[in-house]
């Protein structure tokens, strides 16, 4: 037997199920046949289950109860009026829950109905710092870093035929770039009844086109026997703000000028050659203090050669000064070389005074 068993083992097949048997108890092992289920007949209706409120109640303990749901009678019930909170009493004063009442502002009144409010005016907006040095007209700030000025008078060809037009000069650095640019402001009838001698009025713009100097030059004499109307020359920047003058001063043989401040004090003294000649030599006047005793700058009339010296009045200026000059004694040195110029160089063509 044992030998079989071992056999049945090996070979791998299992032992077969054992008959069913009434024998058997239930729950041990026991297997039962699969019912078999009837479907009701073809005409049969399920009952509906009967409605919640009609269910009787099942006894108490026992399992799968159902009870009625309990009918809210509703809160509050009808006509019922919360009451309303006790006033609180106040807490003693430093309490950590003390409550205390908002004050009222007695300074601000009620506002009576059908107040409009104003307007609100529009902020003006912050001008601009002024980074101008001290002291320093507007447009002039250039003149700060320079110690050096070159003035081209520009050529017209109506001067060929003795023809007179308004001057206008180029202001140039040191390197040959336009700084200003100058425009006289005459009439034809003035032009040609004074010459040299007439009034005039000068524009000076920078190379924005705003004009930051200008020159006015009342009707005078030229000529030094006449010291009750000498030359006189206002300098002014912006327009209409005088800045500085050019005085001429009565000397018999020196050609003089004197350069004053914005409170005609004398600040200069130009002082130019006793016997001077254009022709084939620059032309120095010297640019001293009061007392003659320091040269500080010149201004120097150029020679521009045989031909336009000979039948143009077009000249060349250089002028120098202290790089710590005042500002506005630039200017009015620059204003000064264009009186020299008048005085001393502006001639019509065959009508030459030296």
């Amino acid at each position: 037997m044992a030998s079989k068993g071992h056999s049945d083992t090996d070979s791998g097949r299992l032992p077969p199920a054992p008959a069913y048997s009434k024998e058997v108890p239930p729950g041990h092992n026991a297997v039962y046949p699969v019912p078999t289920v009837v479907p009701p007949p073809p005409s049969y209706l399920t009952p509906s289950a009967p409605p919640v409120h009609t269910m009787m109640p099942a006894s108490l303990g026992p399992h799968n109860v159902v009870y009625p749901a309990h009918a809210n009678p509703g809160f509050p019930p009808p006509g019922y009026v919360t009451p309303s909170a006790p006033p609180m009493m106040p807490a003693p004063f430093g309490h950590p829950n003390a409550v205390y009442p908002s004050p009222t502002n007695p300074g601000i009144p009620p506002v009576p109905p059908g107040y409009v409010p104003p307007p609100v005016p529009a902020m003006m907006p912050a001008p601009p710092p002024d980074l101008r040095p001290t002291g320093c007209p507007p447009g002039l700030e250039y003149l700060i870093h320079v110690d050096q000025l070159l003035v081209h008078q520009t050529f017209h060809l109506a001067e060929l035929l003795g023809w007179e037009v308004r001057n206008s000069y180029n202001v140039k650095n040191s390197i040959g770039q336009q700084v200003f640019l100058a425009e006289e402001e005459n009439n034809c009838c003035t032009l040609q009844c004074f010459g040299p001698s007439r009034p005039f009025t000068f524009h000076i713009q920078d190379n924005l086109g705003q004009e930051v100097l200008t020159l006015t030059r009342p009707l005078a004499c030229s000529y030094c026997c006449f010291p009750c109307c000498l030359q006189d020359l206002e300098v002014q920047s912006p327009p209409g703000i005088p800045i500085g003058y050019v005085v001429q001063e009565c000397h018999p043989f020196l050609p003089k000028l004197t350069v004053l401040n914005e409170r005609r004090q004398p600040q200069l003294r130009i002082k130019g050659p006793l016997f001077f000649c254009s022709c084939c030599r620059d032309v120095t006047f010297e640019v001293k203090t009061l007392d003659d005793s320091m040269l500080i700058g010149h201004i120097s009339k150029q020679w521009s050669g045989f031909l336009r010296e000979a039948y143009t009045d077009a000249d060349n200026f250089g002028i120098v000064f202290p790089m710590d000059l005042d500002v506005k004694m630039k200017a009015v040195l620059l204003g000064a070389c264009f009186l020299i110029d008048f005085l001393y160089f502006e001639e019509r063509k065959g009508d030459k005074k030296h």
